[in-house]
């Protein structure tokens, strides 16, 4: 929890806000497919059988927000476009970010680490005809 004082009291904001805030800042982001949870994550995900009942819920588990020295640090894990250069896109994440969070809250940002966890390559549609030796393939079997 992030708490902000003013001359009339605290302001308490949540973790989940800030993650929300960062969420669409991402979204924001040309090149940037989506956000990815941890491997170790998924994998106990997966064992436990949860399911995602919605999007806010999926992008709060894929962005960390931890308060050190009263500042916001966080941790993005996102997959991008195959194309795209990675420092370029990682500057442009953390520089929306930090605009975002000082304009919607007007708090100061720790750390924002970005951690690339895929890329998307162009999909390709293959025919029969596209693959190697399909028609030895068929007459063989």
């Amino acid at each position: 929890m992030q708490t902000v004082k003013t001359d009339l009291g605290e302001i308490i904001i949540s973790n989940e806000t800030i993650g929300s805030i960062v969420s669409l800042n991402l979204s924001e982001v040309k090149g940037v497919v989506g956000s990815r949870k941890s491997i170790i994550k998924e994998i106990t995900d997966m064992l436990r059988g949860d399911t995602i009942e919605n999007e806010i819920e999926e992008a709060s588990r894929t962005i960390k927000v931890e308060i050190k020295d009263n500042k916001p640090l966080i941790k993005l894990n996102i997959i991008i476009k195959y194309g795209v250069r990675i420092p370029d896109i990682a500057w442009d994440i953390q520089s929306r970010v930090k605009k975002g969070l000082t304009k919607k809250l007007g708090i100061e940002t720790n750390e924002i680490d970005i951690h690339i966890q895929g890329i998307q390559f162009p999909k390709k549609t293959q025919s029969k005809r596209d693959l190697v030796a399909s028609n030895l393939f068929v007459e063989v079997f």
